[in-house]
């Protein structure tokens, strides 16, 4: 008799798999399903100051607290915020170990590598290449661990560096299931989505498949990422903003009808 099957995703950082599908997490997780979110960019900064641009993230991210925490209490607060909405989900959490890439240096020269918004989305550094295959080789091992398993990764849509990280590093593992849409950077594409340069893999087309999601997927979803406080403000003005904002994209996504969109290979 075949083992159950656990469902994997694979996520940049502690929000990234909620945002782009909560709502399938939850479906999954009804069905009594296993359903597991690896969060790759999970680790304490290293000692240290943090860049300037570093630094004004963590004055976004202290929300509503009357000073940014120290940098190991805000890795340490957003992994806390991560673990609660999985559970809201009744989804499993794995954090890694790789620092966030606002907080990654150049081994060669100790500087960040990443130090402004422009860094944030441009090319990934050389000097990463190492770290590509050492989260390859961790989630290689990972991945038997959990045994029969679908795993989940994000396309890169907005090329955040970390997402380029979690799709490159996932490739070299292979076995990918299929590929989620990075929500909000999705959003934001507009009608330069889809990208003909991201929906292929190893030269492969990749073909859109529709996920209906019901009112109390959606509903879940938006109760999870509510979690993320120190998150909220990146992306809208308050949580009523974010509720609207997963509803109407979801809506766009189904054509009227609530859905969420993966990628798989032909």
């Amino acid at each position: 008799m075949p083992t159950a099957l656990t469902h994997i995703y694979l996520s940049p950082h502690l929000d990234d798999a909620v945002l782009s599908c909560g709502g399938l997490l939850h479906r999954q997780a009804l069905a009594q399903a296993r359903v597991v979110v690896v969060t790759l960019c999970a680790g304490n900064p290293p000692a240290g100051p943090l860049s300037e641009f570093a630094q004004t993230l963590h004055v976004r991210w202290a929300a509503d607290r009357s000073a940014p925490a120290a940098p190991v209490e805000m890795a340490a607060a957003r992994r806390a915020e991560d673990l609660a909405a999985l559970a809201d989900l009744r989804v499993e959490a794995v954090h890694l170990d790789v620092p966030d890439c606002i907080y990654r240096l150049n081994p060669a020269t100790h500087w960040p590598m990443y130090a402004s918004e422009a860094a944030l989305f441009g090319s990934l550094h050389p000097a990463e290449l190492p770290l590509v295959r050492r989260a390859a080789a961790r989630l290689t091992t990972l991945l038997h661990g959990l045994g029969r398993h679908r795993l989940y990764v994000p396309l890169g849509i907005g090329q955040h560096v970390d997402h380029q990280l979690a799709r490159r590093a996932a490739e070299v593992v292979g076995g990918i299931y299929a590929y989620f849409e990075d929500y909000p950077y999705v959003a934001r594409e507009g009608d330069r989505w889809p990208n003909a340069s991201l929906t292929q893999a190893h030269d492969r087309p990749l073909t859109p498949e529709l996920i209906p999601l019901a009112d109390a997927d959606l509903g879940a979803q938006v109760r999870a990422v509510s979690r993320y406080a120190s998150q909220i403000t990146s992306f809208w003005p308050d949580l009523e903003a974010m509720a609207a904002a997963l509803g109407q994209f979801a809506a766009h996504t189904g054509g009227g009808t609530p859905a969420l969109r993966l990628w798989r290979a032909a």
